[in-house]
Parts: C-alpha cells; sequence; structure tokens
C-alpha cells in the first residue's frame, strides 16, 4: 500500500523538483545580474547598491530617513547598516527637516554627487549589456511579486498585531497552465 502511495506522489515530486531547479537558477540569475553591475562599477567609488542609494538621493532628495526605507523597502535597520558606509565617506549627508526639527533629512553632499556622476557611465554600459535580456523581465510583476512574498512573511511573523490566521491559502500552481 505504501508503494502505490509513493508511486503515485512521483509525479508531483517531479514537478516540485523541477520547481525547486527553477527557483534555484533564478537565484543564481540575480546573483549573477547584480555581481555584474558590481563588476562594471569596480573601478568606481561605489558598488551597485550604492549607487541605487545615492541614485534615488539624487532624484528624490532630500529624503527623510523613514521615506528613504519606504521608497527601498527596507527596514530602518538595514537602511541604516547600508548607509553607514555612505555616511564614513561623507557621500551622503543629513540636514534638520524645515517641518520638523526632530527628523534628519538626507541629502548627497559634493562627494556624492561626484560619486555618482563616475558611476553613470559604466552603470548604463552594464545596463545596456544585459538590456536584451532585462526588457523581456516584466519589472512591474517582479516588483508585485516581491510585495506579496514580503506581505505573506509579515502576516506569517507572530509579532504582527493581525495575527497570522489572517493569510489566504497558499497555493502552489505545479503546471504553467
Amino acid at each position: 500500500m505504501e508503494s502505490q502511495h509513493c508511486e503515485s506522489s512521483i509525479p508531483a515530486i517531479e514537478e516540485i523538483s523541477a520547481l525547486a531547479l527553477n527557483h534555484f537558477f533564478a537565484q543564481r540569475a540575480m546573483r549573477a545580474f547584480w555581481a555584474h553591475f558590481d563588476e562594471a562599477l569596480r573601478h568606481t567609488d561605489v558598488n551597485a547598491s550604492q549607487f541605487c542609494m545615492l541614485a534615488l538621493l539624487h532624484l528624490r532628495e532630500p529624503l527623510v530617513f523613514g521615506d528613504m526605507a519606504t521608497e527601498l523597502e527596507m527596514d530602518r535597520s538595514n537602511l541604516s547598516a547600508n548607509l553607514a558606509p555612505l555616511f564614513r565617506r561623507m557621500l551622503i549627508s543629513t540636514i534638520s527637516h524645515e517641518g520638523d526639527r526632530r527628523k534628519r533629512q538626507l541629502i548627497l553632499t559634493t562627494e556624492g554627487r561626484k560619486a555618482v556622476a563616475s558611476a553613470m557611465v559604466p552603470w548604463m554600459r552594464a545596463y545596456q549589456d544585459t538590456f536584451a535580456f532585462v526588457r523581456l523581465i516584466d519589472l512591474d510583476s517582479m516588483r508585485d511579486l516581491f510585495h506579496v512574498i514580503r506581505d505573506m512573511k509579515r502576516l506569517d511573523d507572530p509579532n504582527v498585531a493581525s495575527g497570522a490566521h489572517a493569510r489566504p491559502e497558499t497555493r502552489i500552481l505545479l503546471n504553467n497552465d
């Protein structure tokens, strides 16, 4: 009897194994993608992660720390750790918020602007190298997937006030139908 149960579950195991391999290669692809940008920026003053944060500040400065965390979808402690090297290297600084002196706003320094400028051409070259592939990806769908997974994780967190049982049933799609 147990062997029949085992045999009937083999296709499901094969399908799940294929999904696991897809997950593995998606993760490896993202690491390779990020490493490609880090390599392109190797001779600049920043890595890919730092460039993204500096570019966001360049676009939207001044930014209150909490607003930047929200924009990057990072918790405040993670953002703080990522910004620390930029503060130490004096690529970013803070100013007082006009409306609320308790709030600090993040700004680029002159050196930060130079770092962004020095990384623009290598960043764009790296982007152009990968553009043929990147244009095939629905980046909005990737962002939506991130939000769904993030929200599922939050609902599973026992510290969330709304409770873990509010999570809708999770379904795994095994077929591409």
